[in-house]
This record gives C-alpha cells, sequence and structure tokens, in this order.
C-alpha cells in the first residue's frame, strides 16, 4: 500500500545533475516517454509511468499491475503545468482510490526538486524530494508531513 501512496505524491522532473534547467515546460521535456518504476525494499512493487507533454500541459499516467497482495491493478492520473505568474509548478493527482492532491513547486535549477502539498483529500499535507541521477534515472523520496527529515519511501526509475 505504500508503494500506492507514494504515487500520490510524483512529481514533475528536475534537471540533469549539474546542469541549468530551462524555465517552465521546456524542463519537463526529460520526464517525455515511459519509465518503470519500482520502491525501494518492495520489490512486488513494480510500476510504469508514462509522460507526455501537449500545449504546455503535462500529463502522467502510473499503472500499478495487480501484484503481492494486490487484487486490482492501480491508476494514477497527474497532471503539471507552469505557471509564470507565481513563477512556479502546480501539479494535481487523482487515483482509481480517490486519493488526489494539489502541489505546487518553485521554479528551479540544479538535480533536486522540493515539491509541497498545498491540499490533499484527507488534509495532511506532506512533501516529496525528486532527484534526477543522470539521463535516464530518477529518485522520488516521500515524507508524510511537512517538518518530517526521515522518508516514508523511495522510487526509482528508470527510462524503458
Amino acid at each position: 500500500m505504500r508503494f500506492l501512496v507514494l504515487f500520490a505524491f510524483i512529481a514533475a522532473a528536475v534537471a540533469p545533475a549539474g546542469a541549468q534547467t530551462p524555465g517552465g515546460m521546456a524542463a519537463m521535456q526529460y520526464y517525455v516517454g515511459t519509465w518503470a518504476c519500482t520502491a525501494a525494499g518492495e520489490p512486488d512493487s513494480n510500476a510504469t509511468a508514462t509522460y507526455a507533454i501537449e500545449n504546455g500541459v503535462m500529463r502522467d499516467s502510473v499503472v500499478v499491475p495487480p501484484q503481492g497482495k494486490m487484487t486490482a491493478p492501480y491508476q494514477l492520473a497527474i497532471v503539471t503545468m507552469f505557471d509564470a505568474k507565481n513563477n512556479r509548478y502546480v501539479q494535481t493527482s487523482l487515483d482509481n482510490q480517490a486519493l488526489w492532491a494539489v502541489s505546487f513547486a518553485k521554479a528551479f535549477t540544479g538535480n533536486t526538486e522540493e515539491w509541497v502539498n498545498n491540499v490533499t483529500y484527507d488534509g495532511k499535507l506532506g512533501h516529496v524530494e525528486v532527484v534526477r541521477t543522470d539521463r535516464n534515472t530518477f529518485d522520488i523520496i516521500g515524507y508524510s508531513t511537512m517538518s518530517q527529515t526521515k522518508p516514508d519511501y523511495k522510487v526509482t526509475c528508470h527510462r524503458s
């Protein structure tokens, strides 16, 4: 179940290590395509994330087929855009278990991006760190509260 909840916090991409990130949605081109993702410490937790950008909006579809004790597939839809007026990325997510969130990240440079929840289905606000380790790998590190320093989960995604 931890693996399912982690995708409610999946964030958009970050810049390659040590590189300057282009502004706005151009920074998200890294993600376009399909990724295979696995949760650390949970061998039966595998997912596929597919990203596409059209008209300045990035859509991400995450699918976790039944595995382990799961009896049904898990699906998550994420939409991300750049809010130029407020110089931040805005992301909404909704899954097939009625979990939803609205999150923000400031425009960024470097290889780490910080996302914070603004509102969630249960009112509990957390934060996520996304670290692009190279051209074909990124990590998602999730925290269930805004002040938490020990992560609840870590997911690694590789370009398929």
